[in-house]
């Protein structure tokens, strides 16, 4: 008779698992998504009409990350810019065993090219 609640716990953390894995991993392609299009608007910035300089880079891949309602690093290392997000998966199952917050990590780069 013990084994009938055993077993089932074991199902539960079974299906917990793959529940919030498979969505940990929907919610960081997600969050790809959201560096990789902040890293082309923030490179798109300094190629249209010619080189406004890396500041604005900056400043259009931060603003980017505001509308959308992301917080992330943003940086410039010479013709590259780069994306970084950081967050958290809120686990819908495997909370009961103590496991509440999956990380979340997302990088994105793009290529500034001048005068394009």
């Amino acid at each position: 008779m013990a084994m009938v609640p055993l077993a089932s716990l074991a199902a539960l953390i079974a299906m917990g698992i793959g529940v919030d894995f498979s969505g940990q991993v929907r919610a960081e392609q997600e969050l790809r998504d959201v560096a990789s299009q902040c890293a082309r608007v923030g490179a798109g910035q300094v190629s249209v009409g010619g080189a406004p300089g890396p500041g604005s880079a900056l400043s259009a891949a931060q603003s980017c990350l505001v509308a959308l309602g992301v917080e992330g690093t943003v940086s410039v290392t010479g013709s590259s810019l780069g994306v970084s997000l950081r967050g958290q998966y809120s686990t819908a199952i495997l909370g009961i065993i103590g496991i509440a917050d999956l990380p979340l990590k997302a990088e994105a780069a793009a290529t500034i090219r001048e005068g394009q």
